[in-house]
């Protein structure tokens, strides 16, 4: 099995899988077109959220509506395959799942049994409260099986699987769909669960979602020689934050900035969205807290190590130092 080390990624090195319920697991073939064309004249809006648009009388009958049809799909449902091959290699290798679903419970229950499929403890449905994309939903996954939302990745078949995991700090992996021109959103893309289930037997690096970018301008080999370039920060650097961040950016994976410094006022006013805990807080976490959310990989360390950039560029700086 290959060796998975930072700044690559694989889900494999996930301690916990957040599965979605349809088209990742079940097959409902369900059909909301009809739906649309009743209550919003064929657009293509999320139903759930849009139903708040609605009168209370039409919103009860829309409710009803996608219910039945969801019940109907539940009783003809089949197996995705691959399905259940891959909760059990979960459960072989003691990894905790749980599955997130914007459908009704109750056709949850109706399809898992069609199917003989084990639905595990955390089973959760549009019933019980937020709904991806809210992160919410998937922050209450992950805490209710005991994995921090950083090493989780949510394994979806749609847009709303994608977002809702890069709004969570999860990784996201996007299954039986391919070529969509939201797959961006995802860290890696399978066309089928048996493509996932094959690449978690026999890992290969993958490039994580904040790097795509970056490596399609500048190629792996850039990545990968960045990544171990250290850079030092200086501590009454007004535009620390921005520094910071360009850094992460360019695949820089260690930053360091000198011992037991805190943010001043100036840093403070030249940090973009910065929040004003920040103010006074210790410089290397308040840097930590600001980039992990876009670069979770990416070391903020207390240390005088590291390469002092001055005023230089920091891209001319990669250009000439790995190139």
């Amino acid at each position: 099995m290959a060796e998975i080390s930072k700044p690559f990624w694989h889900p494999s090195v996930s301690l916990g899988f957040i599965l979605d319920w349809d088209g990742v697991l079940a097959d409902t073939r369900l059909d909301f077109s009809g739906i649309r064309n009743k209550y919003f004249a064929g657009k293509r809006v999320p139903l759930i959220e849009a139903a708040n648009l609605l009168t209370q009388d039409q919103k009860d009958e829309l409710w009803k509506d996608i219910y039945e049809l969801e019940m109907e799909g539940a009783a003809q449902a089949v197996p995705v395959s691959g399905s259940l091959d891959l909760v059990k290699w979960l459960d072989d290798h003691g990894i905790p799942w749980a599955v997130v679903s914007r459908n009704c419970m109750d056709s949850i229950y109706l399809a898992a049994g069609k199917i003989g499929f084990p639905l595990p403890e955390v089973t959760m449905s549009r019933d019980e409260g937020p709904q991806k994309p809210d992160p919410e939903a998937l922050w209450l996954a992950s805490k209710r099986i005991g994995i921090q939302p950083s090493r989780c990745v949510m394994v979806g078949d749609f847009l709303y699987d994608l977002v809702g995991a890069r709004r969570a700090g999860m990784r996201a992996v996007l299954v039986e769909r391919m070529g969509e021109d939201w797959d961006f959103w995802a860290d890696a893309c399978f066309p089928q669960v048996l493509d996932l289930l094959k690449s978690l037997s026999d890992p290969l690096p993958l490039i994580p979602w904040e790097y795509h970018s970056l490596v399609n301008r500048k190629g792996k080999a850039w990545l990968q020689k960045s990544w171990n370039f250290h850079i030092l920060l200086p501590s009454d650097d007004p535009h620390i934050s921005q520094k910071a961040f360009h850094a992460a950016s360019l695949g820089i994976g260690h930053i360091s900035v000198p011992p037991g410094e805190t943010v001043s006022m100036d840093q403070w006013e030249n940090w973009p969205g910065a929040r004003s805990i920040f103010l006074d807080a210790p410089l290397a976490q308040s840097l930590r807290t600001y980039i992990e959310g876009h670069f979770p990989l990416v070391s903020i360390e207390e240390s005088y190590e590291g390469y002092h950039p001055g005023n230089r560029d920091l891209g001319d700086l990669l250009e000439e130092k790995i190139s």
